[in-house]
Formats: C-alpha cells, sequence, structure tokens
C-alpha cells in the first residue's frame, strides 16, 4: 500500500534525504527548511504508478532513493519504454515547468522513494536563488540530450541498427540492466536482442560475457551498424 509522509514530520536522520539531491546539495538549513515546508515525501512499491500519462503535472517529482521508468501507450495497447531514471535524479519536470498534463507515465521499477514539491511555491523559491535555477536548467539540458537519444534509437531502421546506437551511446547499460529490460528499452523482443549481440560478436565488433560484459573492439564497424 502506498504511503505518504509530509517532509517536516520525518525523523531527523530522514531529513538529509534532500542533501542526497543534486540540485539541493547547496542548500543552507533555512532553505532546506522552505523546501520541507511545501515537499511531500512518498514511498512506491515495486510496479505502482506515479502519475499517469494526462495527469495535471502539479508537483516536480524528485526521485531520491530507487529507479522509476518513463512510458507510452501506443494505439495498440502496448507500451514504448521512454527512459529509465536512478536516484538521484528529477522526473518529468519539463511538463511542470511548462504546466502541461504529462506526456507520459511514470512507473516504480523497485521500491522508491519521491520527493514531491508544489510547482507554484517551489518556482517562487527559484526566483530567489539563482544556483537553484542553475541546477535546474541543468537537470533540463540532460533530460533533453537522454530524450534525443531515446528518439534516435526508436527511430532507427531496423533491430541492428537499435542495438548498436545504444552500445554507442550508453555501452555501460549492459552492466546495469538485465537483456529483458535492454529489449524493451530497444522495443524488440529478447530473442531478437539475443541474435543481434551475437552477430556483433562473431563480426568481431564486440566482446560479450556475463562475467565481464560487453566490451566494444571496432568503433568505425559499430557505426556503419548504426544506419
Amino acid at each position: 500500500m502506498r504511503k505518504s509522509t509530509v517532509l517536516n514530520q520525518l525523523p531527523q536522520n530522514n531529513s538529509l534525504s534532500l542533501e542526497r539531491i543534486g540540485i539541493f546539495s547547496h542548500l543552507t538549513p533555512l532553505q532546506c527548511n522552505q523546501i520541507e515546508q511545501i515537499g511531500i515525501i512518498r514511498h512506491y512499491n515495486k510496479g505502482e504508478i506515479i502519475f499517469y500519462e494526462g495527469n495535471q503535472s502539479d508537483y516536480f517529482h524528485f526521485l531520491i532513493e530507487g529507479e522509476v521508468s518513463i512510458f507510452k501507450s501506443t494505439a495498440s495497447t502496448e507500451t514504448m519504454l521512454i527512459h529509465r531514471f536512478r536516484a538521484p535524479s528529477l522526473v518529468a519536470e519539463v511538463a511542470t515547468l511548462k504546466q502541461v498534463p504529462y506526456p507520459a507515465s511514470c512507473e516504480a521499477i523497485d521500491s522508491s522513494i519521491i520527493l514531491k514539491i508544489a510547482r507554484d511555491p517551489f518556482l517562487k523559491l527559484l526566483q530567489n536563488d539563482p544556483s537553484l535555477s542553475i541546477a535546474l536548467i541543468s537537470s533540463l539540458t540532460q533530460k533533453i540530450s537522454a530524450l534525443e537519444l531515446s528518439l534516435q534509437r526508436h527511430s532507427a531502421p531496423n533491430a541492428m541498427a537499435k542495438v548498436a546506437r545504444l552500445i554507442r551511446d550508453d555501452i555501460g547499460i549492459f552492466q546495469r540492466l538485465k537483456g529483458i529490460e535492454i529489449a524493451h528499452l530497444l522495443g524488440i523482443t529478447p530473442e531478437t536482442l539475443s541474435r543481434m549481440i551475437k552477430k556483433l560478436k562473431s563480426e568481431g565488433i564486440i566482446e560479450f560475457s556475463k562475467k565481464n560484459g560487453l566490451n566494444l573492439l571496432s568503433s568505425d564497424k559499430l557505426n556503419r551498424c548504426c544506419g
């Protein structure tokens, strides 16, 4: 069952959660207290929906612990995984800033803790703290880059190009995620992902093993596979 706790009602040792989020790491005790007054901590179990596509974006969501996925529903009732975020991270702040409904849904991949901060009071704090505004802009820039890479992968002409682009853009993901999760991220089946990895290995483009992960042997050959 979902739990909800107002930040200023948390035990003192939990109030340090703000310091774990880069955008808040420079705040003074007074500023942290101001955040606490407008923030709510929510605990989500694995599989719980944090917000749905089309919901009003009245809050900023700061992922303190855990991992979440952002996904869209397609006309065929399937879901397209757009991105995954690990703590600490801001989630869906673009929609909140623009005051438009969330363009995608958010689900907890595992047990997660999220700090929700009401939009209008937080924007007032931004006006009085230029460094906080700069940190938010930096986060937005990173999100835009991540979205561009995600769109590039989904627009790839074939499965091989999708896998090759992911290796090019984020080779470490093959150590962080399971094969079935990577396949879901790319919109292909686990079997197709396995075939593409085997093909890249046979052509001497990569090395891959469960023990050692994935290593790139030829950037030039990989780029030719990116389409």
